[in-house]
């Protein structure tokens, strides 16, 4: 080891100099006792700094005993309380140790070479039936209440990014946004200097990333006169108590020249709708009343017997506990689960949804819902 001082510059002996703790690099450093202390460059500190933190803490306990002229300098006293610290603090996990925690809390359904059980259920998963990613980013924008309508700012302090508001919406027979807006809103100054914008919705009851939402792309412009009325009524038919869109300062938008989306379902579920199959397609004619069968399927036990014993005997899937999220013309999203994990099923139906007589049906098993 070498003497940092620039007066000496030789070998230290141990009677001269003592090791003190490198608060960067928790390694001892060693100095010369005849001369003030001086930093060692960055290049010194990762040559001689490789000792273990455990001979950093040796060596402090050593310094303090053996070399009483440093119990009091400002060097060591810093690097004393940075020890302790360093050891109080918890080790951080190695990146390798991260990974396979985050790997174990993947659901075995979604990973490959499990048990026959396993690889029959998501056999089944691949051709279930379900709507097409179109038709449920139609019934989201027909069932959101809210959503965030994104535009590009024209405010001074923060023009030309964009700004996101939550709005009321609703939509046209195309499945286009309409939009009541107040001038003192900034959105609405936004959209007058530059109409591109994006209207995200969630799906109700929203609560993590495993459920759904929908973004939607394109250029909102003031809707003609003549079309006001139209829009009104629909906008009143969804909030029957915004009598506010009738103030002198309110102005109506409809987002057109759609760009497509981006639809999300939850884990594995993720697709690019074209604005093309946006507007071809229908909002779910199940979906608007589905939140109150599955409330009344989730509220007694008896019927949660009844969708585990459903599971088992259409899907081949043996779990503990099952809840309806929603239901559409085609079948039923459930969250179950099985040896403790908790994943989403669908379960389709035999037959499709129906109508007769005026009444929605839906034939499952021999027992036909009525609702």
């Amino acid at each position: 080891a070498q003497c940092h001082c620039p007066k000496v510059g030789g070998a230290y002996s141990s009677r001269s100099s003592a090791p003190v703790l490198c608060t960067r690099l928790h390694a001892p450093l060693h100095l010369c006792a005849s001369h003030p202390p001086r930093m060692p460059t960055r290049m010194q500190l990762s040559q001689q700094c490789s000792s273990t933190k455990a001979q950093g803490a040796a060596a402090l306990r050593h310094s303090a005993s053996s070399w009483p002229g440093l119990r009091g300098c400002g060097r060591l006293a810093a690097a004393r309380r940075q020890q302790q610290v360093l050891a109080a603090a918890p080790r951080p996990r190695s990146s390798r140790a991260a990974i396979t925690a985050a790997a174990a809390a993947v659901p075995e359904v979604y990973r490959e070479g499990q048990d026959p059980e396993i690889a029959a259920f998501q056999q089944h998963q691949k051709t279930a039936a379900r709507p097409t990613a179109a038709e449920d980013a139609r019934t989201l924008m027909a069932l959101a209440t809210n959503a965030v309508l994104s535009t590009v700012s024209s405010q001074a302090s923060s023009a030309g990014v964009p700004f996101g508001s939550v709005v009321e919406f609703a939509v046209d027979s195309q499945g286009r946004p309409l939009l009541a807006t107040s001038t003192l809103s900034p959105h609405t100054a936004d959209l007058q200097a530059d109409g591109r914008c994006s209207v995200t919705v969630i799906a109700p009851g929203f609560k993590s990333l495993q459920d759904a939402r929908f973004t939607l792309t394109g250029t909102a412009k003031p809707l003609p006169a003549a079309e006001r009325a139209a829009a009104r009524e629909a906008y009143l038919a969804k909030y029957p108590n915004a009598f506010y869109v009738d103030f002198g300062d309110f102005q109506w938008f409809r987002v057109e020249d759609l760009k497509g989306g981006r639809f999300v379902g939850g884990f594995g579920r993720v697709a690019s709708v074209t604005a093309d199959d946006y507007t071809a397609a229908k909002p779910d004619p199940v979906s608007s009343f589905a939140r109150h069968v599955a409330g009344h399927m989730n509220g007694e036990a008896s019927h949660i017997k009844d969708m585990t014993d459903m599971v088992a005997h259409y899907v081949g899937l043996r779990v503990s506990d099952a809840h309806m999220l929603g239901m559409d013309r085609l079948g039923l999203d459930m969250q179950v689960t099985r040896n403790e994990q908790s994943f989403k099923l669908r379960l389709p139906f035999i037959k499709w949804v129906y109508t007769c007589g005026g009444e929605w049906r839906l034939a499952y098993c021999k027992v036909d819902f009525v609702f």
